[in-house]
Formats: structure tokens, C-alpha cells, sequence
């Protein structure tokens, strides 16, 4: 898809705002989750759902999304993206004892969330040199730590729920005026004659697109129940909880990039998927054992094999032959990354709120990712007739 000789940067940049806003869309909840729980006590079940009802509407609208902003301009996308955020941001700040409006309002800002996941990666490839491809794509990755960086880092400094929901307002403003004065790049998206069809039905991106199910199924489980856990079974406080929850997500943004960019520069996507799967399993599985100073180290590996996993993900497309890294494409592995986000903190809370307790949910999620690792190898044939 990337045909400029040279980077337009604020362009660029938009595209990765833009995914990152969805991302905060949906990540401004689990670090005020405790605190907000205590003021409306909705049960586990109903708040695991505030954060699975948006890979819910994802899972529904990811690859239908894909197929229509390819036929459409993606300005039109934005603007009705942001126009339904706001009504969902309004509806959340008016009625939070609700569960039944709540949930209305995180809907409706998942499906911005699934609209902007699938239009920001086109919007900042369109706009990217081969030489930068890496680089950006390493930012795009990184998205979603970006987005958590921002909503804990407000909570940290004494943001309350009402501050966060209000800045994510906010932050519509200068993605309007980024985009208004860019307004040329966000018409239709002119890609190669065929390349949809083979974005859809590569089997390389429907294994990719298991495999992030798989992977975003024990990420979101961690992040979303991480302070939950931290302030409800070690007693840490509200702050040193918010601490321990943006440690990975500090080196997952970190190592999305870096990953990235190694990834342009000849470093192995299969090599780096499999050991970024496999040091999460690890970690899963020590899970019941770790505290202290050995917890945090392990806290900072999760994070580096968060961080190098998405990258792949978002690089693959680039690696398979044949395959442009279009809406349909992501909008193929937007529905496996969606599913696993649906599915992880509802497992999790089923699971720790029954017999097995936390230390035995750590033992299942640990299976999956180990399974997730295994399956990856079976990219190899299709990374290598690429190659």
C-alpha cells in the first residue's frame, strides 16, 4: 500500500492518535475500576463487561468495517467515529449507576474503538515511505499502551473517573484540527486491483488472526483485572496498584516500537512471535509464586513479550505475500484481536470468582498462551514462500 517517497509525519502520527484515542476509549476504566466499583457497585460479571462489550461490537463490526471504508473516504469514518464516541462519553458521565445505560455508553464507544482500529494503520501507512514502514508500524503496535499510559498516568496524578470521561472529550480536538488540515490524505483508499480479496482470504492472516485472538485473550484478562487483584488479593494501595499496572504497559510501548523497528531491519517475525508468546506463558505460570522485587522483573518480561507479539501482528501483512496491508486486512485481524478481548476478562473472572481462585486462572491463561506459542509455529510455511 505504501507508494510516498517520502513520510508525511503529521499524517503519520494522525493515524496512530487516532487508534490510540480507541484505545483510551476503552482503557480510562481498569485504573479507576476499584474506586469506581466502590461508588457503583456493579458485580464482576457486569464490570467485566464494560470492557468485553467493545470486542464484542468489534468481533460484530471489524471485517464489515473494513469492507466499507475501502469503498468509502475515511474522513467520513472519522467524523462519524467521533460523533458516536461523544453520544457514548455523554451517556457514561450521565448515568453511571446504570448498568444497563453503562453499558449502552462502553457499546458505542466500542464501536468507534473498532471503526478507529481498523482506519488509523491505513491512514499511517498511507502517508509512510518504505524506509519509515517500520518505524510506524512499531508506533501503530504501540497503540494501545499509548492509550493506557495516558488514562493511568491522569488516575495516578488524581484524575477521577468524571476527569477521565471528560478528557477523553477532550482529546477529539486536536484530532479534528490534525485531520481537517489533512483533510487531502483522508479520501478513499487507492490500493492495488485484487488486493482486498487476498487480504481476506490469505491463510497466513487467518492464522495470524487466531493467533491474536489467542494473545489478546490472556492480555486483556491480565490488564483489565491487574488492579483488581493488586488492591483485592495483596492489599497494595490505590496508587502503588496504578503503579504495578503501568510497569508493563511502559515497556509494551517501549517494545512495540523497538520491535518495529527491527522487524523493517531484518529481524525474524516468526523467531520473535513465538519467544513473545512463549515469556508470557512463563510468566503466567509463575504467577501464584511471584512477589516483590522478583514480581516487578517479571511484570517488566510480561511486558516485553507484549510488546514484541502485537508488533508481529501488525507487521505480518507486510510479510505475506501478496497481501496489502489495507482496511480488509486489518480488518481481519481486528476480528480475531476483538474476539480474544471479548473472551479474556470474562474467562478470567469466571474462572478466579470459582474454584480454581486467581492462582488457578493464572494456570489456565498460561495454557493458552503456551498454546498460542506452539500454533505459531504453524506460520512458517507461509512466512517462508513469502520470503
Amino acid at each position: 500500500m505504501t507508494a510516498v517517497e517520502r513520510t508525511c509525519w503529521p499524517v503519520a502520527l494522525l493515524g496512530v492518535g487516532i487508534s490510540a484515542f480507541g484505545a483510551y476509549l476503552q482503557f480510562k476504566l481498569p485504573p479507576i475500576l476499584p474506586a469506581f466499583l466502590a461508588t457503583y457497585p456493579h458485580s464482576n460479571t457486569v464490570a467485566a463487561w464494560f470492557m468485553s462489550i467493545f470486542a464484542l461490537v468489534g468481533l460484530i463490526a471489524s471485517a464489515p468495517l473494513g469492507r466499507l471504508v475501502e469503498r468509502h473516504a475515511l474522513g467520513l469514518a472519522l467524523g462519524l467515529g467521533l460523533g458516536i464516541a461523544g453520544l457514548g462519553i455523554i451517556i457514561g458521565l450521565a448515568a453511571p449507576q446504570s448498568a444497563p445505560l453503562m453499558l449502552l455508553a462502553r457499546g458505542l464507544e466500542g464501536f468507534t474503538f473498532a471503526i478507529f482500529a481498523v482506519i488509523g494503520p491505513v491512514i499511517a501507512n498511507s502517508a509512510t515511505a518504505r524506509r519509515d514502514l517500520g518505524l510506524v508500524t512499531g508506533l501503530i503496535a504501540a497503540w494501545i499502551p499509548i492509550g493506557q499510559l495516558l488514562a493511568g498516568s491522569l488516575a495516578l496524578g488524581g484524575a477521577d473517573w468524571h476527569a477521565l470521561w471528560l478528557i477523553n472529550l477532550a482529546l477529539m480536538l486536536p484530532i479534528i484540527g490534525t485531520a481537517w488540515l489533512h483533510r487531502s490524505w483522508l479520501g478513499t483508499v487507492k490500493r492495488p486491483a485484487g488486493a482486498g480479496l487476498l487480504a481476506k482470504t490469505h491463510p497466513g492472516l487467518l492464522i495470524g488472526a487466531g493467533l491474536f485472538l489467542l494473545w489478546s485473550l490472556q492480555f486483556f484478562a491480565f490488564m483489565t483485572w491487574l488492579t483488581k487483584y493488586l488492591t483485592g488479593e495483596l492489599h497494595l494501595s490505590a496508587v502503588a496498584a496504578i503503579l504495578a499496572y503501568l510497569t508493563p504497559v511502559v515497556v509494551v510501548m517501549t517494545c512495540n516500537i523497538a520491535t518495529g523497528w527491527a522487524l523493517a531491519r531484518g529481524l525474524k517475525l516468526l523467531p520473535a512471535l513465538f519467544v513473545g508468546l512463549l515469556s508470557q506463558a512463563a510468566v503466567w505460570a509463575s504467577a501464584p509464586w511471584l512477589d516483590g522485587f522478583v514480581g516487578i522483573v517479571m511484570l517488566v518480561v510480561f511486558g516485553i513479550g507484549a510488546g514484541i507479539v502485537p508488533a508481529c501482528f501488525f507487521h505480518l501483512p507486510h510479510r505475506l505475500e501478496g497481501v496489502s496491508a489495507g482496511p480488509k486486512a486489518y480488518g481481519v485481524l481486528m476480528t480475531g484481536r476483538n474476539s480474544g478481548v471479548f473472551l479474556g476478562p470474562i474467562l478470567m473472572a469466571w474462572l478466579f470468582q470459582g474454584n480454581l481462585g486467581w492462582h488457578g486462572a493464572a494456570f489456565v491463561i498460561a495454557g493458552i498462551s503456551l498454546m498460542a506459542a506452539l500454533l505459531s509455529l504453524s506460520l512458517a510455511p507461509r512466512l517462508h514462500k513469502a520470503a
